[in-house]
């Protein structure tokens, strides 16, 4: 049923889905100019208009909420997975948009890699997410697909517009993290 046996572990894996598609994945709003805080890492005017695309202290704040959510995971998760003993709801949930996060904040804003077990600032998240992708052939899979979406975007320039918008910035905006 992929749901923890207890109460609690239920109520825990309901809990960090909610924030994930809270914080993390809902814009909460479909008026124009509006985005998920994951969309910091990929929306830009330059490649999808100025409707989805956010300015630089949005984007900033949206990357501000990100870092915050990451240190509630780490800091609530139970191991080795994030709500139980055996993978629930909360991993589907969490899996794809850590992939995200794998691929852009280092690439595009010049975070750690922060599934790197060696080197996260995150150590709990890093050994979850490399768990999946090693003994879970399914994870793997969906690993491969998203990361090689992004490989392609990427080659197709869709960071560019970012990269230039960041490196124009004069305001002394935080988008690396620590």
């Amino acid at each position: 049923s992929f749901k923890p046996a207890t109460p609690e572990g239920r109520q825990l894996m309901e809990l960090i889905i909610r924030c994930h598609d809270l914080y993390i994945a809902s814009p909460n709003c479909t008026a124009p100019g509006f985005s998920h805080s994951q969309g910091a890492m990929y929306l830009s005017k330059g490649w999808h208009g100025p409707d989805r695309a956010m300015d630089l202290q949005p984007r900033a704040m949206k990357l501000a909420e990100i870092w915050k959510q990451l240190t509630w995971l780490e800091e609530n998760m139970t191991t080795p997975y994030l709500s139980d003993e055996k993978i629930t709801l909360a991993d589907f949930t969490w899996f794809p948009t850590a992939i995200f996060m794998e691929f852009m904040l280092p690439r595009v804003f010049g975070w750690p890699d922060i599934f790197d077990v060696a080197a996260s600032p995150f150590p709990k998240l890093a050994t979850w997410f490399t768990k999946l992708k090693k003994e879970e052939p399914a994870f793997a899979a969906v690993h491969d697909d998203i990361w090689n979406y992004w490989v392609k975007m990427e080659a197709e320039g869709q960071f560019k517009p970012i990269l230039e918008e960041i490196a124009s910035d004069r305001s002394g905006l935080k988008f690396k993290y620590p």
